[in-house]
């Protein structure tokens, strides 16, 4: 297997498991019903593959800015467990997993992809606040992160950055700070990065992608201020 990513490794496991048919269902659900835990975990497990098929399709469709589609399979798979009683009540228990699967999904990625997360009690049509990309470059002074220049906590439009960097976990803070040379570093390539810390290249990725959505969400309440610091 040439592509040994996360999401290949899940699909091939849950690939492996049997699909029951419609005959097979009742049988597991009155058990279920009974309080057999393995049955119950029978009708979960059954509905796995469906439930990655389903959010490759939201995937695609939402195309979340902040999501990955593993991220919508995670949750899914959750709100399914936690529905599992209510499940076990419906007339089909199967279906109504699915329906809880697809609409988490959903749900999730219009009120948990933007990083500033949406009010649940205000319209869709609303304008929601948004946020910026470290490598984007709208606003000058997170444009200069991107592009590689050193600067120190000596320089005062910085203060903000350096403070929710500190807030972030040890491993973020030092892949960030790697990354864009921060802090007085020179800035390194992620294989570089893998090679100081003993991780692979991919991992690296991975935990520079969540620390600068992290970072972008700690410094969206301050990007007023921090556009007119990069301006000046």
């Amino acid at each position: 297997m040439d592509d040994l990513s996360s999401r290949t490794l899940y699909r091939a496991e849950v690939q492996q498991i049997p699909f029951l048919s419609r005959r097979e269902q009742p049988e597991v659900v009155e058990a279920a019903r009974s309080g057999d835990e393995t049955a119950s975990h029978r009708l979960l497990t059954n509905c796995l593959n469906w439930t990655m098929r389903r959010a490759a399709v939201t995937y695609r469709t939402a195309e979340p800015a902040h999501l990955e589609m593993m991220d919508l399979v995670g949750q899914a798979n959750m709100k399914m467990v936690e529905a599992m009683p209510n499940a076990l009540a419906a007339e089909n228990p199967v279906g109504y997993l699915m329906a809880v699967s697809a609409r988490e999904m959903q749900r999730y990625c219009t009120y948990h992809d933007p990083l500033i997360t949406r009010s649940k009690d205000r319209p869709l049509t609303d304008v929601h606040p948004s946020t910026v990309s470290l490598d984007a470059g709208e606003v000058p002074l997170l444009h200069t992160l991107a592009s590689g220049e050193v600067v120190t906590t000596n320089t005062p439009e910085y203060e903000i950055v350096y403070a929710a960097l500190r807030q972030l976990g040890s491993r973020h803070r030092a892949v960030l700070e790697a990354a864009f040379g921060l802090d007085g570093q020179p800035k390194r390539k992620n294989q570089d990065i893998a090679d100081e810390l003993g991780l692979p290249k991919e991992t690296i990725e991975k935990y520079l992608w969540r620390a600068k959505k992290r970072l972008a969400r700690k410094l969206a309440p301050h990007i007023g201020q921090l556009t007119m610091a990069g301006t000046t």
